[in-house]
């Protein structure tokens, strides 16, 4: 299904540039560009073109290098069912590191000719695992054998590590505005600022989960999963479901 997804916006993509290239013979040369950008999405390239109308295309992919939260929680020294005894709670260190990249697909509209203020519509693909969180220090030995019961799936640590995730939608509506200035007398160079946001949806944690009968799925964990060990963070995280992007441009006219 991911690969599917790419395919699907690649042809997004090759559609929107031939609709440029169709415009541009009916009303006059266009203008294509390859640019640059940073922001809280990460870094990456675009490429843009005029439609005319004050509308504007852009592709693009964007990453953010991967950023690294540490963190003590206590967990149950035997894991067991919920309402039974679970033994004292004992510290784990875990991480959790950032996992987020984008292609994205943007129409921008010029609402005022010859000036800058432009307002942006689209969307975003990148992948459901925005988040991956692993224990630094071994899980106790009951979780190799007892696990967690979650919604009727046994999570259990393997060689006391298990490997979690917070998920998100992969396909990703985004709206914002932004301002694009010219740079140099034959407008050459193009500098631009964005500001939105894109909403993903409600942000999950998740981890392999072992049934009755057959293989392994992964199945979100909550609050109550964990008897409330969490400290409230699921239940904060889920309310985070748009990520604001805040990012900056530069352009080259190709021609």
């Amino acid at each position: 299904m991911r690969y599917l997804s790419r395919v699907l916006f690649l042809v997004l993509v090759t559609l929107g540039f031939s609709t440029v290239a169709d415009a541009q013979e009916k009303e006059g040369p266009g203008r294509f560009w390859i640019g640059l950008q940073a922001g809280s999405g990460g870094v990456g390239a675009e490429l843009a073109a005029t439609l005319g109308y004050g509308f504007e295309i852009r592709a693009g992919y964007a990453y953010l290098p991967p950023v690294s939260l540490s963190r003590t929680v206590n967990v149950p020294e035997h894991p067991g069912a919920v309402g039974t005894a679970r033994g004292k709670d004992v510290p784990v260190d875990a991480k959790a590191t950032a996992n987020i990249s984008d292609l994205e697909l943007l129409l921008d509209y010029y609402p005022i000719q010859d000036n800058g203020f432009h307002l942006t519509a689209g969307l975003l693909y990148g992948p459901r695992d925005i988040v991956r969180i692993k224990n630094m220090t071994p899980l106790p030995d009951d979780y190799n054998i007892v696990g967690l019961d979650v919604d009727g799936y046994t999570v259990r640590a393997v060689s006391n590590n298990i490997n979690g995730y917070i998920a998100v939608n992969s396909l990703r509506p985004y709206f914002g505005l932004g301002y694009s200035l010219p740079v140099g007398a034959d407008h050459r160079f193009r500098f631009a600022v964005d500001l939105g946001a894109m909403y993903w949806g409600k942000p999950g944690l998740y981890a392999p989960g072992e049934p009755l009968i057959g293989d392994l799925v992964d199945v979100r964990v909550s609050s109550s999963s964990l008897n409330g060990h969490d400290n409230g963070l699921i239940s904060k995280a889920e309310k985070v479901v748009l990520y604001p992007l805040l990012g900056v441009h530069f352009y080259y006219n190709l021609f």
